[in-house]
């Protein structure tokens, strides 16, 4: 296992094996997000692109909570310009982009950018003890492309009810509802998380990241265009290699050829 430690030290990445972890480190505020966080998240996002073996990409926060979101120290203090929002849907953009499976594993508060961080992952582990929820409304801003990717997970009308009134949820509600896919005890959620990933790893990662991309575009494309777009990503997986070792396996365990 390897750890290297950012530069402006508000995230850490640690790898062990395929599986690499950004971490919030800004625990003394609720790993809330200014522009040294926003900077060192990019960095972070550089390293684990670069990362070509990686399964799982895991984001967490450090301490009691996963993240609040927008600084508002740094917000009242006026700095944080349009150029930070910018920056921050660009980061979102490059969390659902990555090759790997991506995880957020949320404790204590997960609220506002800490939601939306979140929302750009493909899949949402939380604790027991986690609350969720939107509150960008009650300090008269609006919460990002949460408008956008909210409404995909839990329908519109859930959405406007969250978004407009800002109220936060319960891990077991939102679990209800759709906006997270696991609940475990606080104190067995890291091991709970590896053991997802041991699942998924089961799958091709070829086949996984195409999928992936299809998923993202399916409120998007009509059913004629998205064909076109499988079609071709199908051709991908089936040339992967990955494809010619299931196939070998599948051939072996059925004494076929």
């Amino acid at each position: 296992m390897s750890e290297k430690i950012m530069k402006g030290r508000t995230f850490r990445i640690k790898i062990e094996g395929p599986i690499a972890e950004i971490i919030m480190t800004r625990p003394q505020v609720l790993n809330a997000a200014n522009w040294d966080w926003m900077n060192d998240l990019h960095e972070a996002l550089d390293e684990v692109e670069a990362m070509n073996d990686l399964r799982a990409v895991i984001i967490s926060g450090e301490g009691r909570s996963f993240s609040t979101g927008i600084d508002l120290k740094s917000l009242a203090l006026g700095e944080i310009s349009a150029n930070w929002f910018r920056s921050w849907e660009q980061a979102m953009h490059r969390i659902e982009m990555l090759h790997p499976i991506t995880i957020a594993r949320m404790q204590g508060y997960a609220i506002g950018g800490g939601l939306q961080v979140a929302l750009a992952c493909d899949l949402r582990v939380a604790s027991e003890d986690a609350q969720m929820g939107l509150p960008a409304v009650l300090e008269a801003l609006i919460p990002g492309l949460g408008t956008h990717r909210l409404p995909r997970f839990i329908g519109a009308g859930r959405a406007r009810r969250m978004i407009l009134t800002g109220e936060l949820i319960s891990a077991k509600e939102a679990m209800a509802i759709g906006l997270v896919d696991w609940v475990f005890p606080t104190e067995e959620i890291v091991q709970m998380t590896k053991d997802v990933i041991e699942k998924l790893s089961a799958g091709s990662k070829a086949a996984q990241y195409f999928s992936k991309m299809l998923i993202n575009t399916a409120f998007d494309e009509d059913v004629e265009a998205a064909c076109e777009i499988y079609l071709d990503y199908q051709t991908k997986a089936i040339a992967a290699p990955e494809h010619k070792t299931a196939m070998e396996n599948y051939r072996r365990l059925k004494g076929i050829g």
